[in-house]
C-alpha cells in the first residue's frame, strides 16, 4: 500500500490505482464525478464506478451498529477497517466533527458497515465490534473511537484479541461477555461482516474508508468540508 494514497485497498486495486494515481471522485447515481479532491489533499486511488445506482435508501441499515437519532433526517453509511490508517484519519477529522455538529444535534445517523480485509486483526476487531454492539450499544461509539485512538501502523502490532478485550474492559464494557459472543456467534457475525463488504462492492466501494450520503459515494478519507457539503445538500432535500 502506497503511503500517499488515502484508501486502503486490495492488491488488485492497487495495480489499477497505479494507472490512475491521483484520481478521485465522489460517485453519483449516474457514476459521474461531483467533487474532486483539492490539490492539497494526499493522492487517492479512484474507486471503480458501481454497477448499481448509489442510493442510501438501498443500503441495508437494519440490525447494523449506528450512532445518532434512529429517525434522523439524513443517514450516512460508512464502510471501514479498524487496521486502516486512512480510516483513522477520516475518524479524527470528518467523523469527529460530524458527531459534534450533526449526530449529537439529531440531524444525522451514521451506520457502521464492515469492510474488514487487512488481515486477522481486522477480522478479530470486526467480531469484537459486533459483540460490543450486542452487549453495550450505548457505549459502542466510545469503543469504536477508542479502537482508532489505539491504532498504530497498519498491522503494526496492536489490535489482537487480548489487546481489544483489554481496551473493552477498560471502558467498563463486560469483556467476558464480549469474548463469549465472539466465539458463540462467530459464524453469524462473520456472515454479517461479509455481507457488508459485498454490499459495499455493489455500490463501488472497493477500499476503506468509503461512505454513502444520499446519492453520493465518498471515496477515501475526504476532508470534513466535503462531507459537510453533501450532508447539507441532503438536509435541504428533506
Amino acid at each position: 500500500m502506497e503511503q500517499q494514497n488515502n484508501l486502503s485497498i486490495p492488491t488488485a486495486i492497487v495495480i489499477a490505482g497505479i494507472l490512475i494515481a491521483g484520481a478521485v471522485y465522489l460517485g453519483t447515481s449516474k457514476g459521474s464525478p461531483t467533487t474532486a479532491g483539492n490539490n492539497q489533499q494526499p493522492q487517492q486511488v479512484a474507486q471503480q464506478p458501481s454497477g448499481q445506482a448509489v442510493d442510501i435508501a438501498k443500503v441495508k441499515t437494519t440490525g447494523e451498529p449506528f450512532v445518532g437519532n434512529p429517525n434522523a433526517p439524513v443517514t450516512m453509511a460508512y464502510w471501514f477497517d479498524y487496521q486502516c490508517p486512512f480510516c483513522q484519519r477520516f475518524e479524527n477529522d470528518a467523523i469527529t466533527q460530524l458527531m459534534s455538529e450533526y449526530v449529537k444535534t439529531g440531524k444525522v445517523k451514521i451506520v457502521f458497515k464492515d469492510f474488514q480485509f487487512l488481515g486477522p486483526d481486522s477480522q478479530t476487531a470486526g467480531l469484537a465490534e459486533r459483540a460490543v454492539w450486542d452487549v453495550a450499544p450505548d457505549k459502542f461509539y466510545t469503543w469504536h473511537k477508542a479502537m482508532y485512538d489505539k491504532q498504530d501502523n497498519e498491522n503494526g502490532g496492536w489490535g489482537n484479541k487480548v489487546d481489544i478485550l483489554t481496551l473493552t474492559k477498560g471502558l467498563g464494557i463486560d469483556s467476558a461477555k464480549v469474548e463469549q459472543l465472539m466465539t458463540s456467534k462467530a459464524d453469524e457475525y462473520q456472515k454479517a461482516m461479509d455481507a457488508d463488504k459485498a454490499e459495499g462492492g455493489v455500490f463501488g466501494i472497493n477500499g476503506t474508508p468509503g461512505s454513502i450520503i444520499g446519492n453520493n459515494l465518498i471515496s477515501g478519507a475526504q476532508p470534513y468540508a466535503t462531507v459537510k457539503q453533501l450532508i447539507d445538500l441532503a438536509l435541504q432535500g428533506k
